[in-house]
């Protein structure tokens, strides 16, 4: 198989970047090279990712001066980066035994797939041991015990399975295909992500300057490779458990208001494209109601920017409400 160029961008949350290295060295038995973009972290941060460094040819350590932000952070490791595939990966995602290998063989049996993603918390996925969706017991999992380390708050979300355990049950429960994502106005987030650099090159690079601070660089990526032809999917075939904004906490960042000021830079990007979308599925008969809530960015959208005036403007109905809901679709 390929060697593959793993970036990981970090922001301090030490023991989440301590568990996610140690796990990603552990379980990765194929050929990788590991960028490290360190964003200014504090001195015991940047002390353990140089001692790692040291330790393990495959990691590349780089060091800014100041946080230049996640989306500068990725252009940085692309751009260093040797290897073809890269896979852009968060400081903070637990990975299971052969997790690369699986999501390369997929990504290699799928030539038009230009962004693949493992399998993750989320709405429309079930968790074994609860009722609710697996993002609304991850989430609930978070409130009971914030203050459990890492590791020890993933086991009461898993019941007490490991990472492998909690992987293989996962896959195994779950048809095993891909899941396409039409892009826009869909997007799969990238805390852990195969890319095709050439094609991601072609179509911009891994992060429009643009998006300076944190969020929705992701969602503008998807976009661009699916404005391109490229096919955007996620995989039954790994599943990896991402802690969800571990840097924001523990830099005390407000997510949403970071996210808030992050969407109306994507939305004055894509309003065009995005209002033409809405006219599209209105010319085909379908229902707008059900269009805009079957579609996650048109709820935050029609919170934080113009959405739904320029909608109305647009389509000349009224109809069209303040608040958009989203209604995850199975």
């Amino acid at each position: 198989m390929d060697s593959v160029c793993i970036i990981m961008k970090v922001w301090n949350a030490h023991a989440h970047v301590r568990l996610c290295l140690q796990t990603l060295l552990q379980h990765t038995d194929d050929p990788f090279e590991l960028i490290i973009i360190d964003n200014n972290s504090r001195p015991e941060v940047v002390q353990f990712l140089r001692g790692a460094a040291r330790s393990d040819p495959r990691i590349r350590l780089v060091e800014n001066p100041t946080n230049v932000g996640p989306g500068h952070a990725n252009r940085q490791g692309a751009a260093l980066a040797q290897s073809r595939p890269i896979c852009l990966m968060d400081r903070d995602v637990l990975v299971p035994q052969h997790w690369l290998r699986r999501l390369l063989a997929e990504f290699e049996s799928h030539p038009a797939v230009k962004m693949l993603a493992p399998l993750n918390y989320q709405q429309t996925l079930s968790h074994p041991f609860e009722p609710d969706n697996s993002a609304a017991a991850w989430f609930a999992t978070k409130r009971e015990h914030p203050r459990l380390p890492p590791l020890r708050q993933f086991y009461a979300y898993s019941r007490g399975l490991s990472i492998d355990e909690f992987d293989e049950l996962m896959c195994s429960t779950h048809a095993s295909e891909l899941v396409g994502q039409a892009c826009p106005p869909r997007f799969i987030g990238t805390c852990c992500a195969l890319l095709d650099a050439d094609f991601v090159t072609a179509a911009g690079g891994v992060a429009d300057p643009r998006f300076d601070a944190y969020g929705s660089e992701d969602v503008d990526l998807c976009w661009r490779i699916g404005e391109q032809g490229g096919q955007i999917a996620r995989t039954t075939a790994v599943y990896v458990h991402h802690f969800h904004h571990s840097s924001l906490y523990d830099n005390e960042v407000d997510p949403e208001a970071a996210l808030r000021q992050a969407n109306r830079i994507l939305y004055a990007k894509w309003r065009s494209k995005l209002i033409a979308l809405v006219q599209a599925e209105m010319a085909r008969g379908g229902s707008l109601k059900d269009y805009l809530s079957a579609h996650f960015i048109f709820q935050p959208f029609a919170r934080h920017t113009s959405l739904v005036a320029d909608l109305r403007a647009a389509t000349g109905r009224t109809d069209i409400p303040d608040d958009i809901v989203w209604k995850p679709q199975p």
